[in-house]
């Protein structure tokens, strides 16, 4: 058995050190005519650069009309679709009469209650929407070629709650097949483009959420999050996401939706080109139980008198790819930043479970059980179960119409059982308790991205496709993480690093990531 174990770990040295930079360079070279940074156009106008909280207040000032800052981003969309290809469906001319309408009431003598400060606080700000999540009479499909004529019967609570802030809906969208994969292309949209370099990918599955945040076609949008779906898009598109605590924002109406454990791992949160607009969409999502974090929010966080760790990777978990250098230089500028401007010191923990990692997250996505075939189900919309190894065939003659191939590889997978479900998910509740007596109630804890920085179209399958756990691993926990961009690399790429608190501490990773875009680094533009 020794001698297996030493054979099967030096297959993965050579995979990762020998096989991976090979079918990255031949990537590389296939997307040679697309691989240049800032392939956007420059916005037109300065309204596109403003933090949202700002434009709020401007509109509300009558320093500027609600239907000139949506005609504004209705026409950045218009500029960047063909180019990034993030949109799903619009509703222009719905939210330009929505922003007339709004117009009028401000220019009222006496603005009625429904839409003073406190109780509309978005009001005429635009927005977008991952489409995965119900918005009444939009498209609903996740990527599903059988759901492609779907439309969603009524807003999710989230959506309930933008409109009650005053918010205005511009578009839903692009998202992975079933969002179940780190690269946003399905059969029904297509792939969706990043905007620092049109050959890499937006990552999934809210990644068109993050390509239209940065792209500047929205200030703020909503995303989902089971397994890094807010926080991947938010670092390979160099914006803010937040991943909340767990139970915190409803779930409500999505599709698929979570079930069981999966829906205490699923978070609803905020996408945002400033860390200064966090706070306020966390409020909005989070509705009336606001009022029970509203002392945490409200109340100064000293950042100097919390206590600061990092983690470097997964312990030597042979599934997954170590940080690449780009990677590592961001999360050491964040500790050294820390430490200068702070004071403090930031200490390194090292925690042996993270070798098991995957296994935890996938044991709780299977709910505790060795096998599943509930995404095989999903494929269909629950009309069947779909035959991956018959889809597999058709995608190698080239007849695939409807799944794409990390869709069919994911349903082949699923069918071979979890080993030892119960023993990962005991193993997951002591790694987190472990790291619930370090952090404890008063400290932060910097953990990597994903390992590298976002990679080709359709490379991840090859060399990156377990390595979203990164992100994963806190889903199991339910511990609220907010990505924060870390600048760019030498090629024009976005880095980040991941802050994370304990349970209900949202806003201390919140408040660090302010204090982040205010002293240090925040989103650079890609144009």
């Amino acid at each position: 058995m020794g001698k297996i174990n030493v054979f099967f770990l030096g297959f993965l040295k050579f995979i990762d050190n020998i096989l991976k930079p090979i079918i990255t360079y031949l990537f590389k070279l296939y997307y040679r005519k697309l691989d240049y940074p800032n392939p956007l156009p420059k916005c037109k106008s300065d309204i596109l650069l403003t933090p949202g909280h700002k434009l709020a207040r401007k509109i509300r000032n009558y320093e500027i009309t609600s239907e000139q800052v949506v005609r504004i981003y209705i026409e950045r969309i218009k500029e960047i679709q063909p180019l990034v290809n993030c949109v799903v469906q619009e509703r222009f001319e719905e939210a330009i009469k929505e922003a007339i309408e709004i117009d009028k009431i401000l220019s009222m003598s006496i603005i009625p209650e429904k839409y003073s400060e406190q109780n509309s606080p978005l009001l005429g700000v635009p927005y977008s929407c991952k489409e995965c999540i119900w918005v009444k009479g939009m498209s609903n499909n996740s990527g599903l070629t059988c759901r492609k004529e779907n439309r969603a019967p009524e807003d999710a609570v989230v959506v309930k709650h933008m409109k009650q802030a005053g918010a205005i809906l511009t578009c839903v969208t692009n998202t992975s097949e079933v969002c179940m994969w780190l690269e946003s292309s399905n059969y029904v949209t297509g792939t969706t483009r990043n905007p620092y370099n049109l050959s890499r990918i937006v990552g999934g599955s809210s990644g068109g959420e993050g390509c239209i945040v940065s792209s500047c076609g929205a200030i703020w949008g909503i995303g989902s999050d089971i397994g890094g779906s807010i926080r991947m898009p938010s670092f390979f598109n160099g914006v803010y996401g937040h991943k909340p605590s767990k139970n915190l924002i409803s779930n409500q109406f999505q599709f698929p939706q979570g079930l069981g454990m999966q829906d205490d791992m699923l978070g609803t949160g905020p996408i945002c080109r400033y860390a200064s607009d966090l706070k306020l969409m966390f409020k909005v999502l989070l509705g009336p139980k606001y009022k029970d974090l509203e002392k945490n929010f409200e109340n100064n966080v000293d950042l100097k008198k919390l206590k600061f760790y990092y983690v470097k990777d997964l312990q030597g978990n042979v599934l997954v790819t170590r940080p690449s250098e780009d990677v590592q230089n961001a999360l050491n500028k964040a500790v050294k930043f820390i430490e200068s401007d702070l004071g403090v010191e930031v200490k390194e923990i090292k925690l042996r479970k993270f070798r098991s990692c995957f296994q935890m997250w996938s044991s709780m996505m299977n709910n505790g059980k060795c096998s599943s075939d509930a995404f095989s189900l999903l494929l269909t919309d629950g009309v069947s179960r779909v035959n991956p190894y018959w889809e597999l065939l058709r995608s190698i003659l080239g007849l695939q119409d409807k799944h794409t191939l990390p869709a069919i590889s994911l349903a082949i997978t699923e069918r071979f059982p979890t080993n030892r479900p119960e023993h990962h998910l005991e193993l997951a509740n002591q790694l987190r308790q472990e790291i619930q007596d370090i952090i404890k109630d008063d400290g932060i804890l910097l953990f990597p991205s994903f390992p590298v920085v976002a990679p080709y179209h359709n490379q991840a399958l090859l060399t990156n496709s377990l390595d979203f756990i990164y992100y994963g691993i806190m889903n199991v926990f339910g511990f609220p993480v907010t990505q924060i961009p870390m600048g760019l690399n030498s090629h024009g790429l976005p880095l980040g690093v991941q802050i994370v608190a304990n349970h209900n501490l949202d806003h201390y990773t919140v408040k660090l990531a302010e204090h982040f875009e205010a002293n240090l680094v925040g989103w650079i533009p890609p144009f």
